[in-house]
């Protein structure tokens, strides 16, 4: 006589533990349903029309991609400018992928502008993470933050790295014949794309090597994971 009941209340349990799992997957968002647009960052003394090839090539892999034509020579400056274009196309959400310098901008906007909340993922090629010693002999204000000593590096590269929150990616040559790779490479928790055999703008004219590295990471970057063909440094 006490089973009728204990069924019931058996089955209204799982009813409600089924409409609560329904409800979950409804309110989970859809990973990866709308990709991140792409910000295009360019290096020393450059322009958007670096990325004439890669821009073109990322669009036509469904991307939205934005390339930037940066105001100075001057990552603070750069690193502002690059974080109001961020908000006046109403963007809470970007990848960054940068050149040679403009990967130091990209670093500031995170580490310095609050940028840490809207990037998701950060992609840089050939970029002086650590100096090299050619920027020392510029004015600060116009390259010399490059240089391994400059109080603007130091400051960036004191304390964290690669501050939680975005997932971190560095791709460099062995053949950079202006960024030495040991120079590029970005420690404290990134993944490093180590390649040969192109040189410094060179990476951003190779479809069929680095493109697709850039892709992968960025594709990536919501599962925090480091693609095939890449190593992961902490």
């Amino acid at each position: 006589m006490r089973l009728l009941p204990i069924l019931a209340v058996r089955s209204r349990v799982r009813a409600v533990v089924v409409a609560v799992a329904v409800l979950a997957m409804m309110a989970a968002p859809v990973r990866g349903a709308t990709p991140d647009p792409i910000l295009l960052v360019h290096g020393y003394r450059g322009s958007a029309s670096d990325f004439s090839e890669l821009m073109p090539w990322l669009a036509a892999q469904g991307r939205t991609v934005v390339a930037l034509t940066l105001p100075s020579q001057d990552n603070k400056v750069n690193a502002q400018y690059i974080k109001d274009q961020i908000a006046a196309r109403g963007w809470t959400r970007i990848d960054l992928v940068m050149h040679s310098m403009g990967g130091l901008s990209g670093r500031y906007l995170i580490k310095s502008l609050g940028g840490v909340a809207s990037v998701q993922a950060y992609v840089s090629l050939g970029a002086p993470q650590y100096g090299v010693y050619t920027a020392c002999a510029l004015p600060g204000f116009y390259g010399g933050q490059m240089c391994p000593w400059s109080s603007f590096l130091s400051a960036l590269n004191s304390g964290d790295d690669t501050p939680n929150g975005p997932a971190w990616a560095t791709v460099y040559s062995r053949n950079d014949e202006i960024v030495p790779w040991d120079r590029s490479r970005l420690d404290g928790g990134a993944c490093h794309f180590d390649v040969s055999g192109l040189t410094h703008d060179g990476l951003l004219h190779s479809p069929s090597v680095i493109f697709p590295r850039i892709l992968a990471a960025l594709d990536d970057a919501a599962d925090m994971i480091c693609p095939t063909g890449g190593i992961y440094r902490s």
